[in-house]
Protein backbone atom coordinates (compact mmCIF):
# COMPACT_ATOMS: atom_id res chain seq x y z
CA UNK A 1 0.00 0.00 0.00
CA UNK A 2 1.51 3.46 -1.01
CA UNK A 3 2.09 5.93 1.64
CA UNK A 4 0.58 9.04 0.66
CA UNK A 5 1.74 12.48 2.51
CA UNK A 6 -0.49 15.37 2.57
CA UNK A 7 1.22 18.54 1.55
CA UNK A 8 -0.22 21.48 2.44
CA UNK A 9 0.12 24.70 0.48
CA UNK A 10 3.32 26.90 2.30
CA UNK A 11 1.21 29.98 4.14
CA UNK A 12 2.73 33.27 3.18
CA UNK A 13 0.08 34.63 6.24
CA UNK A 14 3.12 34.22 8.55
CA UNK A 15 6.35 34.69 6.23
CA UNK A 16 5.77 37.74 7.05
CA UNK A 17 6.17 38.06 11.08
CA UNK A 18 9.90 37.74 10.94
CA UNK A 19 10.57 40.28 8.25
CA UNK A 20 8.45 42.42 10.15
CA UNK A 21 10.21 40.98 13.70
CA UNK A 22 13.27 42.48 11.92
CA UNK A 23 12.48 45.54 10.85
CA UNK A 24 11.06 46.23 14.32
CA UNK A 25 14.05 45.33 15.91
CA UNK A 26 16.45 47.49 14.18
CA UNK A 27 14.65 50.16 14.30
CA UNK A 28 13.70 50.08 18.22
CA UNK A 29 17.96 49.52 18.43
CA UNK A 30 18.56 52.37 16.16
CA UNK A 31 16.17 55.02 18.16
CA UNK A 32 18.01 53.96 21.07
CA UNK A 33 20.96 54.87 18.94
CA UNK A 34 19.44 58.05 18.28
CA UNK A 35 18.50 59.04 21.82
CA UNK A 36 22.58 58.85 22.70
CA UNK A 37 23.13 61.93 20.44
CA UNK A 38 19.90 63.73 21.54
CA UNK A 39 19.83 63.36 25.00
CA UNK A 40 16.54 61.80 25.17
CA UNK A 41 14.60 59.03 25.84
CA UNK A 42 12.43 58.35 22.83
CA UNK A 43 13.16 54.32 22.21
CA UNK A 44 11.44 54.24 25.65
CA UNK A 45 8.62 55.32 24.36
CA UNK A 46 8.57 53.83 21.08
CA UNK A 47 8.25 50.36 22.45
CA UNK A 48 5.32 51.17 24.06
CA UNK A 49 3.37 52.13 21.04
CA UNK A 50 4.83 49.26 19.47
CA UNK A 51 3.41 47.06 22.13
CA UNK A 52 -0.09 49.16 21.69
CA UNK A 53 0.60 48.69 17.72
CA UNK A 54 0.94 45.06 17.90
CA UNK A 55 -2.23 44.51 19.66
CA UNK A 56 -4.00 46.58 17.04
CA UNK A 57 -2.53 44.87 14.50
CA UNK A 58 -3.64 41.59 16.06
CA UNK A 59 -7.03 43.06 16.39
CA UNK A 60 -8.03 44.07 13.10
CA UNK A 61 -6.15 40.96 11.69
CA UNK A 62 -8.73 39.08 13.41
CA UNK A 63 -11.86 40.93 12.74
CA UNK A 64 -14.45 40.24 9.68
CA UNK A 65 -13.07 41.66 6.67
CA UNK A 66 -16.96 42.28 5.62
CA UNK A 67 -17.20 44.34 8.94
CA UNK A 68 -14.24 46.79 7.27
CA UNK A 69 -16.45 47.17 4.43
CA UNK A 70 -20.10 47.36 6.17
CA UNK A 71 -18.81 50.06 8.38
CA UNK A 72 -16.39 51.72 5.46
CA UNK A 73 -18.67 55.10 5.38
CA UNK A 74 -18.33 55.44 9.14
CA UNK A 75 -14.54 54.93 8.86
CA UNK A 76 -14.31 57.71 6.39
CA UNK A 77 -16.41 59.66 8.25
CA UNK A 78 -15.05 59.19 12.18
CA UNK A 79 -11.39 60.44 9.98
CA UNK A 80 -13.19 63.96 8.51
CA UNK A 81 -15.14 64.13 12.39
CA UNK A 82 -11.07 64.13 13.40
CA UNK A 83 -9.66 66.20 11.24
CA UNK A 84 -12.06 69.01 11.22
CA UNK A 85 -11.46 68.58 15.43
CA UNK A 86 -7.66 69.73 14.85
CA UNK A 87 -8.65 72.37 13.01
CA UNK A 88 -10.74 73.34 15.93
CA UNK A 89 -8.85 72.69 18.93
CA UNK A 90 -5.44 70.72 17.53
CA UNK A 91 -2.38 71.66 19.38
CA UNK A 92 0.18 74.08 16.90
CA UNK A 93 3.98 72.71 16.90
CA UNK A 94 6.17 74.16 14.51
CA UNK A 95 3.73 76.16 13.00
CA UNK A 96 1.22 72.97 12.21
CA UNK A 97 -1.88 72.05 13.39
CA UNK A 98 -1.92 68.28 12.99
CA UNK A 99 -2.61 67.44 16.71
CA UNK A 100 -4.79 66.64 18.98
CA UNK A 101 -3.66 66.74 22.99
CA UNK A 102 -5.67 63.76 24.83
CA UNK A 103 -2.99 63.81 28.40
CA UNK A 104 -0.59 61.41 28.02
CA UNK A 105 -0.47 61.95 23.85
CA UNK A 106 -1.19 63.86 20.93
CA UNK A 107 -2.95 62.11 18.59
CA UNK A 108 -2.23 62.79 14.66
CA UNK A 109 -5.63 62.30 12.67
CA UNK A 110 -4.33 62.38 9.55
CA UNK A 111 -2.61 59.46 10.39
CA UNK A 112 -5.70 57.40 11.06
CA UNK A 113 -7.05 59.44 7.57
CA UNK A 114 -4.72 57.33 5.48
CA UNK A 115 -6.32 54.26 6.53
CA UNK A 116 -10.12 55.34 6.77
CA UNK A 117 -9.59 56.66 3.04
CA UNK A 118 -7.91 53.34 1.52
CA UNK A 119 -10.63 51.44 3.47
CA UNK A 120 -13.35 53.64 2.26
CA UNK A 121 -12.08 54.15 -1.44
CA UNK A 122 -11.47 50.15 -1.90
CA UNK A 123 -15.72 49.66 -0.93
CA UNK A 124 -16.45 52.63 -3.65
CA UNK A 125 -14.03 50.98 -6.35
CA UNK A 126 -15.39 47.72 -5.83
CA UNK A 127 -19.09 49.14 -6.38
CA UNK A 128 -18.48 51.19 -9.29
CA UNK A 129 -16.08 48.58 -11.06
CA UNK A 130 -15.94 48.78 -14.50
CA UNK A 131 -13.86 45.87 -16.88
CA UNK A 132 -13.39 48.36 -19.83
CA UNK A 133 -12.05 50.95 -17.07
CA UNK A 134 -13.13 53.87 -15.33
CA UNK A 135 -13.87 57.34 -17.82
CA UNK A 136 -13.84 60.54 -15.89
CA UNK A 137 -17.38 60.47 -15.40
CA UNK A 138 -17.48 57.78 -13.16
CA UNK A 139 -14.35 58.53 -10.96
CA UNK A 140 -15.88 61.88 -9.74
CA UNK A 141 -16.99 59.90 -6.54
CA UNK A 142 -13.34 58.29 -5.69
CA UNK A 143 -11.98 62.27 -6.45
CA UNK A 144 -14.32 63.79 -4.01
CA UNK A 145 -13.21 61.28 -1.21
CA UNK A 146 -9.66 62.26 -1.50
CA UNK A 147 -10.04 65.83 -2.24
CA UNK A 148 -12.23 66.26 1.20
CA UNK A 149 -9.58 64.90 3.62
CA UNK A 150 -6.78 66.33 1.44
CA UNK A 151 -7.86 70.08 1.21
CA UNK A 152 -8.67 69.71 5.44
CA UNK A 153 -4.93 67.96 5.81
CA UNK A 154 -3.59 70.88 3.17
CA UNK A 155 -5.00 73.31 5.97
CA UNK A 156 -3.48 71.99 8.58
CA UNK A 157 -0.72 72.28 6.64
CA UNK A 158 0.96 69.19 5.84
CA UNK A 159 1.66 68.91 1.89
CA UNK A 160 3.42 65.51 2.41
CA UNK A 161 0.87 63.90 4.24
CA UNK A 162 -1.45 65.22 1.49
CA UNK A 163 1.05 64.37 -1.37
CA UNK A 164 0.72 60.66 0.17
CA UNK A 165 -2.70 60.24 0.89
CA UNK A 166 -2.76 61.24 -2.79
CA UNK A 167 -0.53 58.93 -4.44
CA UNK A 168 -2.14 56.28 -2.44
CA UNK A 169 -5.84 56.81 -4.64
CA UNK A 170 -3.99 57.03 -7.82
CA UNK A 171 -2.29 53.81 -7.09
CA UNK A 172 -5.50 52.43 -6.37
CA UNK A 173 -8.05 54.31 -9.11
CA UNK A 174 -4.80 53.24 -11.80
CA UNK A 175 -4.86 49.51 -10.46
CA UNK A 176 -8.57 49.39 -10.90
CA UNK A 177 -8.08 50.65 -14.30
CA UNK A 178 -8.48 53.98 -16.28
CA UNK A 179 -9.54 54.64 -20.00
CA UNK A 180 -6.10 56.04 -22.07
CA UNK A 181 -7.87 59.85 -22.63
CA UNK A 182 -9.21 59.77 -19.06
CA UNK A 183 -5.75 59.18 -17.93
CA UNK A 184 -3.89 61.60 -19.52
CA UNK A 185 -6.46 64.60 -18.76
CA UNK A 186 -5.85 63.69 -15.26
CA UNK A 187 -2.01 64.04 -15.57
CA UNK A 188 -2.90 67.09 -17.35
CA UNK A 189 -5.01 68.55 -14.58
CA UNK A 190 -2.50 67.47 -11.90
CA UNK A 191 0.68 68.68 -13.86
CA UNK A 192 -1.07 72.21 -14.06
CA UNK A 193 -2.73 72.46 -10.13
CA UNK A 194 1.30 72.80 -9.03
CA UNK A 195 2.18 76.23 -11.08
CA UNK A 196 -1.43 77.22 -10.01
CA UNK A 197 -1.23 76.73 -6.64
CA UNK A 198 2.33 78.47 -6.26
CA UNK A 199 1.08 81.33 -7.83
CA UNK A 200 -1.77 81.77 -5.92
CA UNK A 201 0.07 81.06 -2.72
CA UNK A 202 -2.00 78.17 -1.95
CA UNK A 203 1.51 76.58 -1.06
CA UNK A 204 2.98 78.23 1.87
CA UNK A 205 5.99 80.01 1.98
CA UNK A 206 7.72 77.68 4.18
CA UNK A 207 7.01 74.72 2.08
CA UNK A 208 8.17 77.19 -1.26
CA UNK A 209 11.17 77.21 0.92
CA UNK A 210 11.83 73.78 0.83
CA UNK A 211 11.66 73.54 -2.73
CA UNK A 212 13.60 75.87 -4.21
CA UNK A 213 16.71 74.92 -1.59
CA UNK A 214 15.94 71.41 -3.55
CA UNK A 215 16.31 72.64 -6.99
CA UNK A 216 19.36 75.27 -6.11
CA UNK A 217 20.89 74.65 -2.65
CA UNK A 218 23.57 77.56 -3.25
CA UNK A 219 20.72 80.23 -3.38
CA UNK A 220 20.57 79.83 0.43
CA UNK A 221 23.97 80.89 2.32
CA UNK A 222 24.65 81.82 5.56
CA UNK A 223 22.47 84.65 6.54
CA UNK A 224 22.55 85.83 10.91
CA UNK A 225 19.84 88.14 10.21
CA UNK A 226 17.54 84.91 9.15
CA UNK A 227 18.29 81.92 11.19
CA UNK A 228 15.49 79.99 10.35
CA UNK A 229 16.32 79.98 6.71
CA UNK A 230 19.79 78.61 8.10
CA UNK A 231 18.29 75.75 9.55
CA UNK A 232 16.33 75.03 6.65
CA UNK A 233 19.85 74.69 4.43
CA UNK A 234 21.84 72.89 7.42
CA UNK A 235 19.01 70.07 7.76
CA UNK A 236 18.77 68.16 4.49
CA UNK A 237 22.15 68.66 4.04
CA UNK A 238 23.56 67.20 7.13
CA UNK A 239 21.49 64.39 6.07
CA UNK A 240 23.18 64.10 3.53
CA UNK A 241 26.49 64.44 4.85
CA UNK A 242 25.54 62.11 7.76
CA UNK A 243 24.59 59.14 5.01
CA UNK A 244 28.04 59.64 2.96
CA UNK A 245 29.79 59.58 5.83
CA UNK A 246 28.63 56.19 6.40
CA UNK A 247 30.75 54.85 3.70
CA UNK A 248 30.09 50.96 3.14
CA UNK A 249 30.07 49.25 6.44
CA UNK A 250 29.19 52.57 8.54
CA UNK A 251 30.97 53.71 11.62
CA UNK A 252 29.62 51.33 14.17
CA UNK A 253 27.10 52.16 16.98
CA UNK A 254 27.34 55.63 18.81
CA UNK A 255 30.31 56.12 16.46
CA UNK A 256 27.96 58.97 14.12
CA UNK A 257 30.11 62.50 13.66
CA UNK A 258 27.71 63.98 11.85
CA UNK A 259 24.35 63.73 13.56
CA UNK A 260 25.78 64.43 16.79
CA UNK A 261 25.88 68.29 15.45
CA UNK A 262 22.24 68.13 16.13
CA UNK A 263 21.58 70.14 13.16
CA UNK A 264 18.99 67.61 12.42
CA UNK A 265 15.64 68.93 14.57
CA UNK A 266 14.08 65.52 13.36
CA UNK A 267 16.54 63.59 13.89
CA UNK A 268 14.17 60.56 15.74
CA UNK A 269 11.23 60.94 13.20
CA UNK A 270 11.79 62.23 9.49
CA UNK A 271 15.71 62.36 9.55
CA UNK A 272 16.21 58.71 11.82
CA UNK A 273 17.57 56.95 8.42
CA UNK A 274 20.38 59.61 8.14
CA UNK A 275 21.63 57.99 11.67
CA UNK A 276 21.42 54.72 10.65
CA UNK A 277 22.87 54.85 7.33
CA UNK A 278 25.87 56.70 9.02
CA UNK A 279 26.51 54.02 11.78
CA UNK A 280 25.78 51.21 9.17
CA UNK A 281 26.85 52.58 5.78
CA UNK A 282 25.68 50.99 2.57
CA UNK A 283 25.59 47.33 3.32
CA UNK A 284 23.26 47.87 6.74
CA UNK A 285 21.11 50.01 4.44
CA UNK A 286 21.04 47.64 1.59
CA UNK A 287 19.69 44.72 4.50
CA UNK A 288 16.97 47.33 5.68
CA UNK A 289 16.13 48.22 2.07
CA UNK A 290 15.73 44.20 1.26
CA UNK A 291 13.47 43.70 4.43
CA UNK A 292 11.19 46.54 3.51
CA UNK A 293 11.34 45.30 -0.20
CA UNK A 294 10.25 41.94 1.20
CA UNK A 295 7.33 43.43 2.76
CA UNK A 296 6.04 45.14 0.10
CA UNK A 297 6.48 41.89 -2.37
CA UNK A 298 4.17 40.21 0.59
CA UNK A 299 1.84 43.22 0.16
CA UNK A 300 1.49 43.08 -3.93
CA UNK A 301 0.83 38.66 -2.97
CA UNK A 302 -1.81 38.83 -0.50
CA UNK A 303 -3.61 41.21 -3.39
CA UNK A 304 -2.72 38.89 -5.84
CA UNK A 305 -4.50 35.95 -3.95
CA UNK A 306 -6.96 37.76 -2.80
CA UNK A 307 -10.70 36.59 -4.12
CA UNK A 308 -12.65 39.06 -3.25
CA UNK A 309 -12.55 42.79 -4.91
CA UNK A 310 -12.78 44.38 -1.87
CA UNK A 311 -10.01 42.68 -0.22
CA UNK A 312 -8.03 43.19 -3.47
CA UNK A 313 -8.01 46.84 -3.93
CA UNK A 314 -7.66 46.98 0.39
CA UNK A 315 -4.48 44.81 -0.25
CA UNK A 316 -3.01 47.63 -2.70
CA UNK A 317 -3.77 50.47 -0.93
CA UNK A 318 -2.51 49.51 2.09
CA UNK A 319 0.62 48.20 0.12
CA UNK A 320 0.76 51.25 -1.90
CA UNK A 321 0.98 53.51 1.56
CA UNK A 322 3.73 51.51 2.71
CA UNK A 323 5.54 51.74 -0.61
CA UNK A 324 5.13 55.57 -1.42
CA UNK A 325 6.29 56.65 2.53
CA UNK A 326 8.85 54.84 2.50
CA UNK A 327 10.19 56.26 -0.58
CA UNK A 328 9.29 59.41 -0.06
CA UNK A 329 11.04 59.32 3.37
CA UNK A 330 14.38 57.78 2.26
CA UNK A 331 14.56 60.25 -1.17
CA UNK A 332 13.98 63.31 0.86
CA UNK A 333 16.69 61.95 3.39
CA UNK A 334 19.20 61.09 0.40
CA UNK A 335 18.07 64.77 -1.31
CA UNK A 336 16.10 63.19 -4.43
CA UNK A 337 12.94 64.86 -3.46
CA UNK A 338 12.52 68.07 -1.26
CA UNK A 339 12.11 68.05 2.62
CA UNK A 340 7.95 66.95 3.05
CA UNK A 341 8.01 65.77 6.60
CA UNK A 342 7.19 62.14 6.05
CA UNK A 343 8.33 59.46 8.56
CA UNK A 344 9.72 56.23 7.63
CA UNK A 345 7.76 53.65 8.59
CA UNK A 346 8.30 51.53 11.63
CA UNK A 347 11.52 53.63 12.35
CA UNK A 348 10.63 56.80 12.92
CA UNK A 349 9.15 57.82 16.62
CA UNK A 350 5.64 58.67 16.97
CA UNK A 351 2.83 57.15 18.34
CA UNK A 352 0.32 57.91 15.76
CA UNK A 353 2.38 56.66 12.80
CA UNK A 354 3.41 53.56 14.25
CA UNK A 355 -0.35 52.28 14.44
CA UNK A 356 -1.32 53.36 11.54
CA UNK A 357 1.69 51.42 9.80
CA UNK A 358 0.24 48.55 11.98
CA UNK A 359 -3.36 49.29 10.99
CA UNK A 360 -1.91 48.80 7.54
CA UNK A 361 -0.23 45.49 7.77
CA UNK A 362 -2.95 44.33 10.05
CA UNK A 363 -5.38 44.54 7.19
CA UNK A 364 -3.13 43.19 4.81
CA UNK A 365 -2.73 39.81 7.12
CA UNK A 366 -6.36 40.06 7.54
CA UNK A 367 -6.90 40.06 3.39
CA UNK A 368 -4.64 37.09 3.66
CA UNK A 369 -6.78 35.28 6.36
CA UNK A 370 -10.21 35.78 5.03
CA UNK A 371 -9.08 34.55 1.48
CA UNK A 372 -7.65 31.17 3.09
CA UNK A 373 -10.56 30.91 5.15
CA UNK A 374 -12.50 30.88 1.76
Amino acid sequence: MALRINKRPFNWTYSIIPVLFLISAISLINLRNADFYSGDIFHQKQVVWYLVGIITLVIVALIDIKVFEGFSWFFYGFGILLLVLTMIFGTTINNSKRWIELGFFNLQASEMVKISVIVNLAAVLKRLHRPEGHSLKSLWQPALIFAGPALLILAQPDLGTALLVGLTVITMILYEGVRWRSLLLIIGVFLLLFPLAWKFDLIHDYQKDRVRLWLNPEQFKWDEKNRKLLDKTLQPEQALWAVGAGGFLGKGSFQASKTRLKYLPEMQTDFILATYAEEHGFLGCAVLGTLFLLLFLWGAHVAREARDRFGVLLAVGCTAYLFWQTTMNIGMVIGLFPVVGITLPFFSYGGSSLVSVMIAVGLLINVSLHQRRQ
